[in-house]
């Protein structure tokens, strides 16, 4: 009799567990379905400049108040300029982790940074990035700037 009883409240138990979860509000967990996208664990928040160049257009067509709300929910900084006058002065001052910029810009922001092992890494972003894609893009130039940083300190 007794493992009848803990047989049904088994199989209740179960029962319930493969189907929706109960839980109050929007019904978004269910079992066996994940979640959106997750970062990594050791991600870490970066500084990054976004720059594209207004003469061809980019800044329009890369939306950046996308961009900025898709960083900001990775967790990273961002800082914005629009004229080449304002990237090589922010360049100077200021010390970036990665630096965004459009498809067409990218040569001119490498040939800024100078090629240096401590450089902030250069991420060309096109029209179609989207919030996901975007934050791995960030995640992986991150872990390739970190490394960049670990070699220049072990070889001093």
């Amino acid at each position: 009799m007794r493992t009848r009883i803990y047989l049904v409240a088994f199989v209740a138990v179960v029962g319930l567990l493969s189907g929706d979860l109960l839980a109050c509000g929007d019904k978004f967990l269910s079992a066996g379905r994940g979640t959106r996208y997750q970062r990594p664990k050791d991600a870490r928040a970066a500084s990054i400049l976004f720059y594209a160049t207004p003469t061809h257009g980019a800044a329009d067509r890369l939306q950046p108040d996308r961009l900025e709300s898709a960083l900001k929910y990775g967790g990273h900084r961002l800082t914005t300029v629009a004229t080449l006058d304002q990237l090589t002065a922010i360049l100077q001052a200021g010390r970036f982790d990665v630096v965004l910029t459009a498809t067409e810009a990218t040569a001119v922001v490498e040939q800024l940074l100078g090629g240096a092992p401590d450089a902030a890494v250069v991420v060309p972003v096109g029209p179609s990035s989207k919030g996901p894609s975007l934050l791995k893009a960030v995640d992986k130039a991150v872990e390739l700037r970190d490394r960049n940083l670990k070699k220049v300190r072990t070889r001093t």
